[in-house]
């Protein structure tokens, strides 16, 4: 049993009304690009919910981006699918890595189904963003895919990671920074870069994609350990320490709350930095409001695991899923 109680002292920001619409949407898209083939991929999203997902995050954008953001989060949800519940194999990592880069890449012809359908996701995501935002989010997304391999190569080796470097790879193995920027899409901001790389700003997000992330593993532990997949800061702190469930709980329990309060601090120093770096006008309140959206992002994601039956269920329902795609 997970820890009952963590420490959380954002408020929920509701839900979209324009929910049911958009998953309508979702599920539209997902079946034009063959991202559902079976019963077993079905019900997999079913119990992921993406829609959800988004409609807690940003719950007073329109329909149309609502639609878009939960088609981007199933897709990303289907590519985790293909790695953290097979057996590992670095060589299928390499080629899926191949095909979706070769979207940013301007490589030729995209092919395989996760190709093709995020080559719809990336001209839809990146149409009207800056240049900037573009290589920031193309970044994160390599940086992302890369960890399957990462993972694959350690799992057949053994070769675990600990948990201060663990804790890094999670940053960018859960994607969220993705996330956090493809939602400025629904707030209809687009910050810039002084804006994006202050020390502040970069610590806040730090803070809130690894709060994510190892929030994610805490509801995940079943799961996880009956796939045999150890990348989870509460297995990893029973592998490397010797600790029983209820003390690897506790310490993460502990990190989740060092998250919060590193986001806290960040948030208090970065009306200051602004000032600092000279960032005024409608960058400066665009700054100050997407740093308050991610503590609306934090709970919501801590409000969706409780919702999603991906975490909820039994491992034997929760790890059901069909072949892998291409």
């Amino acid at each position: 049993m997970e820890p009952t109680e963590f420490f959380m002292p954002f408020d929920s920001a509701g839900l979209n009304p324009a929910e049911i619409e958009a998953e309508a949407a979702m599920w539209a898209w997902l079946e034009t690009f063959e991202l559902v083939p079976s019963e077993l991929t079905r019900r997999r999203m079913e119990r992921t919910r993406p829609a959800r997902m988004y409609a807690l995050w940003c719950p007073r954008v329109g329909v149309d981006d609502l639609a878009l953001l939960s088609q981007y989060t199933a897709w990303a949800f289907i590519v985790d699918d293909q790695f953290d519940i097979e057996i590992p194999d670095p060589r299928r990592c390499l080629d899926t890595i191949t095909a979706l880069s070769a979207v940013f890449d301007g490589a030729g012809q995209t092919s395989g189904v996760l190709g093709i359908a995020f080559t719809d996701l990336w001209r839809r995501l990146s149409e009207g963003r800056s240049a900037q935002w573009r290589v920031s989010v193309e970044a994160e997304i390599r940086a992302w895919l890369w960890t399957y391999y990462t993972e694959a190569v350690g799992r057949l080796s053994g070769s675990l990671p600990d948990l201060q470097t663990y804790r890094a790879h999670r940053r960018d193995g859960v994607a969220l920074f993705v996330f956090l920027d493809i939602s400025e899409i629904a707030e209809g901001v687009d910050l810039s870069a002084g804006a994006r790389h202050l020390p502040s700003m970069r610590g806040l997000r730090e803070a809130a994609v690894e709060h994510m992330g190892l929030f994610n593993d805490v509801l995940s532990v079943a799961s996880d350990e009956a796939s045999g997949y150890l990348y989870n800061s509460v297995l990893l702190a029973e592998y490397h320490y010797g600790y029983d469930r209820a003390q690897a709980y506790d310490l993460v329990n502990g990190m989740l709350t060092e998250c919060i309060q590193r986001m806290t601090d960040a948030l208090e120093r970065l009306p200051a930095e602004l000032d600092d770096a000279g960032i005024t006008g409608r960058d400066k309140d665009d700054t100050l409001a997407t740093a308050s959206n991610y503590t609306v992002y934090v709970r919501a994601n801590l409000d969706y695991h409780y919702q999603a039956a991906r975490y909820t269920s039994a491992p034997i329902e929760a790890l059901e899923h069909g072949l892998p795609l291409t």
